[in-house]
């Protein structure tokens, strides 16, 4: 699953302009036998469970489904062993509601079973014989009736532009909404889907089409078995779809679109199959379904779904104008495309036996697709940016309340906890960190061991790590145990003894004011050194507290980077001595290490281990920097200061330090783009926009916002797609009431999912406080769906000005609000103001924590937002007089070479 569409709780990055928003996704790891022990104990006794008595062996789904109505019918077969003598067994079926209920064994004999709701919130269902039946093979047959879902999960209902479709989002625990079944990711079983629709409608599930029956008005599709698959896995869709073939991949594919909208499926029709390819390449077992369709869906809660076979997107990811598609959402979509596929073989193929290795399943795809993009796509340069993710992971993980990335899950845990950058980011780090350490080679290899072994079968993480060490020789799940099972980052410190040796420790690295807690790895550092201009590379597996090592040579090197190419999940602080060689020659690292060395010294910041002079002084240092991604990475550190030390009476100086440092930038590659200019330049222009066009109020990036937002207005086909979203929003920030209503009627009319989404954060962009109210109602009205409308409000939240007035709507309109958002998305409304100030943030906090309004979901991500604010008034306390005084005397000389 790729993660929600918007981020979740904005991170403290001195140094970042990261803004709250919504997004988000899943995981899990084990790591020593006996942590494999105990969760194997509590998995036994967890009462509220399926167990494995009477188990399913494979299910046929039969449903009549039409999306102009509100409820359907449908029957479920399913074909059961029963390993013992029983009267009562358990299933799922959260809402649908039985007509009956009989189970038949293999002579025939039929016994009616009597249902009873045994646990409503997790939707248990005990079937219960009149007398005890012998252990064997029986079919259960299931009649039930059920109302479409509105919220965006299970088998739900939404309608766009005028048309009314079905979906399905059945992970995490979603597919019992729909009809009775295991679901529970053990239970992998063949399915058969049999789906009566209205003639005129297209229909879509995992497997291809077997036999289609018509008669009065109505089709019956019955739809291939498909191979053993988790019930969280199964999706339908049901709607008047454009059908896109794509040609070139191994299996019959096609890109699925809303009605209308089939011209916008270019840029996935040309992605899927190189993709696809590599994914092959690598793995060396061809992709194990007998075709690979992917669907627009127009609300959607998450980014994206691995549904075996039937690939479900948010259609502002998959479909953009083929004209100018922008290089932002070209890239995004490569990245969640290949995540999606790469599920395919890790995840679907092979399945997590329960919850608890989620964040191994998130995070391996989340890996992968960063290697095949990078080979297919180079000029995405997506290495970097899944760096970035691995250091906003660190971020979450120097919280006092973060928990370690493998999570105990019981049967009522809420899944949507495990949807945070420690499942995704952390995990793929940690993977990261295996392949640098054992070879690409050996890693692969490793993965091949483990797919032959477990195809179409469950594992635990343990399962991999026997894999790795097989083919390493190294003892891998000793290695990452602490990094698994504990929370936490290690802060490794290098620096020279007297006798040349290199001195290397380690503590838990913790963020200012903050106690940093036990903590010992065993880190696998891989650092490089420069000597007389060359290259050296050195391996150290870091087990005590401080280790000597003997590196020949390395005492006279030009510079030492301790983390080569960002591969090693840890902080790292180097002695003075040291740090003054690597500031002097920094130009020498690579891209990827000069966007490191920039975001570890603002964690550094961050701890207190540098003072704010130092911090911003380094920043500066960068500024004759021309790639792209350190340029965007300066553009972030400089925003970031914004909440934490800026006040009225500094924030002149504060924007005029911006425009000195950033307005060259911009100034070097051009206000607008221009022909044959490297495609990477547009997420750089369009943060240099950011930046200059709000409080700044540059000039011409105004004027050019508002040029170009007249152009859209006018023929939305002829705007420059690539800016679209700053320029709508930087024109919102200084417009009236005249633009507002402008950008409302464009909504209305939108012709792609990706303008739509432009004006509805544009909405929220509106710096006038009387625009940005009528923003926030308009938001609860049926113009804008359950998983699009608070856009508005965290678009509202990243102005300063403008937060109080949020918190002010949620307080006034929570009911409506939970009435209408995804339970995930009301968990994280306290981003709303998680950068505001203390008293605004503790009001919202204290409101969100109310019995009636709050889940443990929700505590867990105010906690985490607490924590930040208390890291930014530390900071505050510390260094607010070193930040303002170097604004004030900085006077926009750049550092020369």
């Amino acid at each position: 699953m790729a993660p929600l569409n918007r981020t979740g709780l904005g991170t403290l990055r001195c140094g970042s302009s990261a803004r709250p928003g919504i997004r988000a996704c899943l995981a899990g790891l084990l790591g020593g036998g006996l942590l494999a022990l105990a969760a194997r104990a509590a998995e036994a006794v967890d009462p509220l469970r399926l167990g494995h008595n009477v188990e399913p062996l494979a299910q046929a789904v039969q449903l009549e489904l039409d999306p102009s109505r509100e409820d359907y019918s449908g029957r479920v077969l399913i074909d059961l062993v029963a390993h013992a003598g029983f009267q009562s067994f358990r299933l799922h079926a959260e809402g649908p509601a039985f007509t009956a209920a009989t189970l038949t064994d293999p002579d025939g004999h039929a016994t009616t079973l009597a249902a009873e709701l045994t646990d409503k919130e997790l939707g248990l269902v005990t079937l219960r014989a009149p007398a005890p039946l012998a252990a064997g093979n029986y079919r259960l047959a299931i009649d039930f009736t059920a109302r479409y879902q509105r919220d965006g999960l299970g088998l739900y209902k939404t309608v766009s532009r005028g048309d009314s479709y079905l979906f399905t989002q059945f992970e995490d625990r979603h597919a019992r909404k729909a009809y009775p079944c295991w679901d529970e990711p053990e239970f992998k079983i063949n399915w058969q889907l049999t789906l009566k629709v209205p003639a005129t409608l297209e229909v879509i599930t995992n497997s291809s089409p077997a036999l289609e029956q018509r008669a009065g008005g109505w089709k019956t599709v019955t739809f291939g078995r498909t191979p053993p698959m988790p019930a969280y896995l199964v999706a339908i869709a049901v709607g008047p779809f454009d059908l896109v073939p794509v040609p070139g991949l191994n299996v019959p594919g096609r890109i699925i679109t809303p009605r209308g909208q089939a011209a916008l499926a270019a840029e996935a029709v040309q992605f899927a199959p190189p993709l696809l390819a590599r994914l092959e390449q690598y793995f060396n077992i061809p992709y194990p379904y007998d075709k690979l369709d992917q669907i627009a869906v127009p609300e959607y809660v998450y980014g994206a779904m691995e549904n075996a076979g039937f690939i479900t997107y948010t259609d502002r990811l998959l479909l953009m104008d083929p004209a100018n598609p922008p290089f932002e959402l070209r890239r995004r979509l490569a990245n969640v495309m290949a995540h999606e596929m790469a599920h395919m073989w890790f995840g679907d193929l092979v399945t997590m036996k329960w919850w608890d290795d989620l964040w191994l399943n998130e995070s391996f795809a989340d890996w992968m697709c960063a290697k095949v993009v990078q080979e297919e796509y180079p000029e995405f340069r997506i290495k970097i940016q899944q760096s970035l993710t691995i250091h906003n992971a660190m971020r979450t993980d120097a919280l006092p309340s973060v928990t370690p990335v493998r999570r105990h899950v019981t049967a009522a845990s809420d899944l949507s906890e495990l949807a945070d950058e420690l499942t995704y980011s952390k995990g793929k780090g940690i993977l990261n960190m295996v392949e640098n350490w054992i070879g690409p080679e050996k890693f692969r290899a490793a993965m091949r061991v483990y797919f032959l072994r477990h195809r179409w079968g469950n594992t635990t993480a343990e399962d991999l790590w026997a894999a790795f060490a097989k083919v390493s020789g190294e003892d891998i799940a000793q290695m990452l145990s602490a990094f698994i099972e504990k929370p936490g980052v290690p802060l490794v410190s290098f620096a020279l003894d007297v006798d040349g040796r290199l001195r290397v420790s380690q503590q838990r690295f913790a963020n200012l004011g903050a106690e940093a807690g036990p903590g010992q790895w065993q880190v696998p550092v891989v650092l490089v050194w420069s000597k007389g201009g060359q290259l050296h590379r050195e391996r150290i597996l870091l087990k005590d507290k401080t280790q000597l090592v003997d590196i020949p040579g390395l005492a006279q090197a030009d510079w030492i980077y301790p983390n080569e190419n960002e591969a090693g999940y840890y902080r790292w602080n180097l002695s003075p001595a040291l740090n003054a060689r690597l500031a002097s020659k920094a130009a020498a690292l690579s891209p990827i290490e000069r966007v490191g060395l920039l975001d570890n010294t603002s964690a550094l910041f961050n701890a207190g281990l540098i003072d704010g002079s130092d911090y911003l002084a380094y920043v500066t240092a960068f500024g004759r920097d021309e790639d792209p991604d350190v340029d965007t990475s300066i553009v972030q550190n400089i925003g970031g200061l914004r909440d934490t030390f800026i006040t009225p009476q500094s924030l002149s100086a504060f924007e005029a330090f911006k425009v000195a440092m950033l307005r060259p930038v911009l100034d070097r590659i051009g206000l607008l783009p221009r022909k044959g200019e490297p495609a990477d330049l547009g997420p750089l222009r369009n943060a240099l926009y950011d930046a200059l066009g709000h409080e700044a109020g540059d000039p011409a990036v105004v004027a050019e916002c508002r040029r170009l937002t007249a152009q859209f207005l006018q023929d939305p086909a002829t705007a420059d797609q690539s800016l679209l979203n700053v320029a709508l929003g930087i024109a919102a920030y200084h417009g009236d009431a005249t633009v507002f209503d402008a950008f409302q009627a464009a909504l209305a009319t939108a012709q792609t999912p990706a303008a739509r989404s432009a004006l509805i954060l544009a909405l929220g962009s509106f710096h006038d406080p009387a625009l940005a109210g009528r923003a926030l109602a308009y938001s609860l009205t049926p113009a804008l769906n359950s998983t699009e409308f608070l856009g508005v409000l965290f678009s509202a939240s990243e102005d300063p000005d403008r937060r109080e007035i949020g918190v002010h709507w949620i307080m006034a309109n929570f009911p409506a609000i939970a009435a209408k958002a995804p339970p995930q998305y009301i968990a994280r409304l306290i981003v709303a103001a998680a950068e505001a100030e203390p008293a605004t943030f503790q009001r919202l906090s204290d409101f969100l924590r109310a019995p009636g309004r709050t889940s443990h979901f929700a505590e867990v991500n105010i906690t985490k937002a607490a924590e930040r604010q208390t890291l930014r008034q530390h900071l505050r306390e510390k260094e607010q007089t070193n930040i303002e005084k170097f604004l004030i005397t900085y006077r926009g000389k750049v550092p020369t070479d």
